[in-house]
């Protein structure tokens, strides 16, 4: 499960870049990665109360490549 808590956020990477190296924006929802991010946030909150490691390494990397693509789009 570590492998895939792993695997899954770096997906965001090719969003992240378009957004702060291509500035491409258009169709990237804000309001979506908004939410994305809020619920990660409480998959995180979830996983440290309950001690799940791959939760926890997870929701780290969700919220850490999630909030740079908000923060991209910000920008």
């Amino acid at each position: 499960m570590l492998i895939f808590a792993t695997i899954e956020p770096i997906a965001t990477i090719p969003q992240i870049v378009e957004v702060w190296k291509g500035g491409g924006t258009e169709g990237v929802s804000l309001v979506t990665w908004l939410l994305y991010s809020l619920t990660s946030c409480i998959w995180l909150i979830y996983g440290i109360t309950q001690r799940d490691k791959p939760l926890i390494l997870s929701g780290i990397l969700w919220v850490t490549s999630q909030g740079l693509v908000v923060a991209g789009l910000l920008v």
